[in-house]
């Protein structure tokens, strides 16, 4: 008896194996999309500011060129004043042309010395002689009517004949000198001055084409009547 309760307590004491539940199936949760990305805009680049250009050596050559020409143009033009100051003018203008010529772009030198030059000019070129006799004025006088100066030979015989009033000549000629004027009355005043001191005169007179702008005058038919 003993023996079969221990089988049969052994027999109670195994675990009978129970059944495995199925797994439950999982069930695949669907995945959620994924939140498509948006692409986000490029920022543009930003523009490149062009580079300053380069400052370019400038040669110092063309400034010490100008600037020893300038220098050897003043050389040049103090060169002429001294020539000027010494009164050697014909010397001075050529040195003040070279100065034009050589060294065109200093205006402010050309100025001054287009001045000198003018100066030179004047100085060098001969001196008008101032007559002093008597026929040296009545020769200047001449000169004058030829050339038709009547008030250049007005001048020149009034001072002669304020010295030599009883210089027939002289009268004469200041006949004719008022006659271009067509100064009737000085004309004949003084043609009937020359005919009293020269009869000769006279006939003179009645030929010169110089009183023809006053024949037909009174005056003057009067004068070539005087004693």
């Amino acid at each position: 008896m003993a023996k079969q309760r221990r089988s049969t307590t052994r027999l109670a004491g195994k675990k009978t194996a129970r059944p495995k539940r199925p797994a439950a199936a999982k069930t695949a949760r669907p995945k959620r999309p994924a939140a498509a990305k948006t692409a986000r805009p490029k920022r543009p680049a930003a523009a490149k500011t062009a580079r300053r250009p380069q400052k370019v050596k400038r040669s110092s050559a063309p400034v010490t060129k100008l600037r020893t020409d300038y220098l050897k143009a003043v050389k040049l033009y103090e060169k002429g004043l001294q020539a000027l100051q010494r009164r050697h003018f014909n010397r001075a203008a050529t040195t003040f042309r070279q100065v034009m010529k050589l060294f065109p772009d200093e205006r402010e030198l050309h100025e001054r010395a287009n001045l000198y030059l003018n100066i030179c000019a004047r100085e060098s070129s001969p001196k008008k002689r101032v007559p002093r006799t008597t026929n040296e004025k009545i020769f200047a006088a001449t000169i004058a009517l030829n050339r038709r100066d009547s008030a250049e030979a007005i001048s020149l015989l009034e001072k002669a004949v304020s010295s030599h009033p009883s210089d027939d000549r002289l009268h004469y000629m200041l006949a004719l000198a008022h006659a271009l004027n067509q100064d009737t009355d000085s004309a004949t005043n003084h043609l009937a001055k020359a005919i009293s001191l020269n009869p000769e005169n006279r006939i003179q007179a009645r030929e010169e084409a110089d009183f023809d702008s006053i024949r037909e005058t009174e005056a003057f038919i009067e004068a070539l009547k005087s004693p």
